[in-house]
């Protein structure tokens, strides 16, 4: 008796003998051979690398949705009755969270801590750690078909079979908003990187020759921004670039439309598929579209990889035996996720592709049109390596602090660590603070030191930005911030700013707020923020923290709040292993005198920070207790920074930021009332409306 053997079975076993017949492999690495021969279909525009990674195969229905966590670590896939939760490094199922029905739709908060995924009428929101349920909200009265989470990490939007888009808060489960407009089912949803308006696309897949639309939204009106037209079938997918200038949608009519997401006009139409398009996703650097199809129409279950800025195909990727009913790509344009209804999920390595350098070859190559490979060359070059991503050049603002020198010589280095190669500081504006006097007096000395590191002084901020791609601010003196980071963000570079982010809960509000309207990404952190014990509890190695303690030296500076000026490192490392989600502060003093600043988190979580002499701290969660707030040197924050520079995507949330500063904020609020407990909430929309102002 013979066993039943798949058409893409059948499809590799031909290429393998073709292969034997013809001698392809012969000559070739034998790593190269192993990727030709896992080939199947026989389309000859394909990926250089041709095999997954990994194939996870744990599942008993259709693979419908796939997602990673912002940190990277899981990729979480939904199936039917249940979405499951994978540890990439491990290659293995961490776990399961079981739900009723398909799950069509998953994303994780910004914190990679919870995941939330669409259900039948509701959308539930789970601890990825334990799979516990955290909490579930209702609303809708019919599939929820769509999920996505705001930048600033504080709203989720949901999309229902009713046509309905709900708004929720992500920290309380509230609804926000209601937005009605689609006659259809709501089938995919997007956030614009400035958080200020959300893309939705609408279609039936009962009745997929019916047109289908993509329509803006005012995310804080609820209003109709614009409708825009996606062809005359059924729209499956939207998705905003990284710049939020274009737009992209998939449909059923087989192509992808890509839109000036400003005047909503269709820039390009690409075709390539042969089947309905699943799914549409941007590489993190905006350089790709990635597209999944499949159907019940003939033709082939691919993705495909094509370039934004000429329309063309770039990979193809064709393994899975069925539809390709979604995908994915990592926030580090690393990895790319396919799911099936094979029953499988692939995941697969596109750092070739996803660079902007490797986009600029691509546009070159059009003369030839000669942009995807045959296999036979693909399998050649697969052993070659990858070409070195192009230099950065940084400017530093402010050298009134020891920072700007130590990550000078770490970036500047004769032989750089792997992780920051190729980032380099070539210029700096000296002036900071001229009324503090410790950062006055440094000035002159540092200047000298940055010139034996080869770095250029230049006398005006607009002058810094003419020479340089990406800025670090380490003004010393958060007070000028804010008039110091807005010619770097008109002049649309990416900059990271030391702390304290500004002098002022409302100018750190204001900071933020410009770099929306520039559409220039930024963040602020300190150091301790990437300490190894810090960072491995907020990753989950004790569950749910219910409690954390953080000391750290508080010396104080006249000009600014108290904490802002050196607590914020024992701040920064509460924040890190608490995450957002304070409600209210209490500030006392520890028996021997200190500051001591005690922050209540919802669901009767504690986060404690003290003055101390050194950088300490005690964390306790459901898995038991660990050490955090350590000090670990600056290298781990410098290579965030250039990971940031280089995808655009911050490490820590706008949401989070300004939380941790009305932690602080409140806490002088508390000391000025005597020791009442002042709410964050207070202290917030005080700032807003001072923010305003500005």
């Amino acid at each position: 008796m013979l066993a039943r053997t798949s058409p893409g079975r059948c499809r590799q076993l031909a290429v393998l003998l073709m292969m034997v017949l013809l001698g392809m492999g012969q000559g070739l690495p034998v790593s190269a051979q192993r990727k030709v021969a896992a080939k199947t279909g026989g389309d000859e525009k394909t990926a250089a690398n041709l095999v997954p990674v990994t194939v996870y195969r744990k599942f008993s229905e259709w693979v419908v949705s796939v997602g990673f966590t912002p940190d990277e670590k899981m990729l979480i896939a939904g199936s039917y009755e249940s979405a499951k939760v994978f540890d990439l490094a491990e290659k293995k199922e961490r776990s399961e969270l079981k739900l009723g029905g398909y799950v069509p739709s998953v994303v994780a908060t910004s914190d990679s801590r919870t995941v939330v995924t669409a259900a039948y009428q509701r959308v539930v929101l789970w601890d990825i750690s334990t799979g516990k349920e955290i909490r579930s909200l209702t609303g809708h009265r019919g599939q929820v078909q769509a999920v996505a989470m705001s930048p600033s990490g504080d709203l989720l939007a949901s999309g229902s079979d009713d046509g309905a888009i709900k708004l929720w808060q992500i920290d309380t489960g509230k609804e926000v908003l209601a937005l009605a407009g689609h006659e259809l089912p709501v089938t995919g949803l997007a956030f614009s990187p400035d958080g200020r308006r959300l893309a939705s696309s609408s279609g039936n897949e009962t009745r997929p020759t019916k047109a289908g639309e993509v329509v803006l939204w005012d995310v804080e009106t609820g209003q109709v921004a614009s409708k825009l037209g996606a062809g005359d079938k059924a729209v499956t997918g939207v998705a905003f670039s990284p710049d939020g200038k274009v737009l992209a949608s998939g449909s059923y009519d087989e192509t992808i439309h890509v839109f000036d997401a400003t005047s909503g006009q269709v820039i390009r139409t690409l075709e390539g598929h042969s089947r309905p398009i699943t799914a549409v996703v941007f590489s993190p650097d905006g350089s790709r579209i990635a597209s999944s199809a499949g159907g019940r129409f003939n033709g082939k279950n691919t993705a495909k990889l094509w370039d934004v800025a000429t329309g063309k195909e770039v990979a193809t990727f064709e393994a899975h035996d069925g539809p390709v009913t979604c995908l994915a790509i990592s926030p580090s344009g690393k990895w790319l996720a396919t799911g099936s209804r094979d029953k499988t999920v692939m995941l697969w390595d596109v750092s070739k592709f996803t660079t902007r350098e490797v986009a600029k070859a691509d546009a070159k190559a059009t003369a030839t049109d000669n942009v995807a490979v045959t296999a036979t060359e693909a399998a050649a070059q697969a052993d070659k390596p990858v070409a070195a991503t192009k230099e950065l050049k940084a400017g530093i603002i402010g050298l009134d602090t020891s920072h700007a020198i130590a990550f000078t010589k770490t970036l500047n280095a004769a032989t750089p660590k792997p992780e920051v190669a190729g980032c380099r500081i070539v210029a700096a504006y000296p002036k900071g603070s001229p009324d503090i006097k410790s950062s006055v007096e440094r000035v002159p000395d540092y200047i000298e030191q940055m010139k034996k590191l080869n770095v250029d002084i230049v006398d005006s901020i607009d002058e810094l930005v003419k020479r340089v791609d990406v800025v670090f601010l380490e003004t010393n003196d958060g007070r000028p911030h804010l008039e110091q980071v807005l010619p770097v963000l008109k002049a649309g570079k990416p900059v990271f700013i030391d702390k304290p982010i500004a002098g002022s809960l409302a100018d750190a509000i204001t900071i933020f707020e410009a770099a929306k309207k520039h559409k220039v990404p930024l963040f602020s952190s300190s150091s301790l923020r990437f300490g190894k014990n810090t960072l491995a509890v907020r990753g989950g190695s004790l569950g749910k923290v219910t409690r954390c303690e953080t000391s750290s030296p508080a010396s104080l500076e006249a000009t600014h709040p108290d904490l802002f000026w050196y607590g914020i490192h024992g701040v920064e490392s509460l924040f890190t292993v608490m995450g957002t989600g304070c409600q209210s502060v209490t500030r006392g003093k520890t028996a021997d005198g200190m500051i001591e600043v005690t922050g209540k988190w919802a669901g009767d979580r504690v986060g404690i920070f003290r003055e101390g002499k050194g950088y300490t701290g005690k964390a306790s969660g459901e898995k038991g207790e660990s050490p955090v707030g350590s000090y670990d040197g600056y290298d781990p924050l410098v290579t965030e920074i250039v990971k940031f520079f280089r995808t655009g995507i911050p490490p820590v949330t706008e949401a989070e930021t300004l939380e941790i500063y009305a932690y602080m904020e409140a806490a002088d609020e508390s000391k000025r009332q005597n020791g009442v407990s002042v709410t964050l909430e207070s202290v917030m929309a005080k700032a807003r409306e001072a923010a305003k102002a500005k």
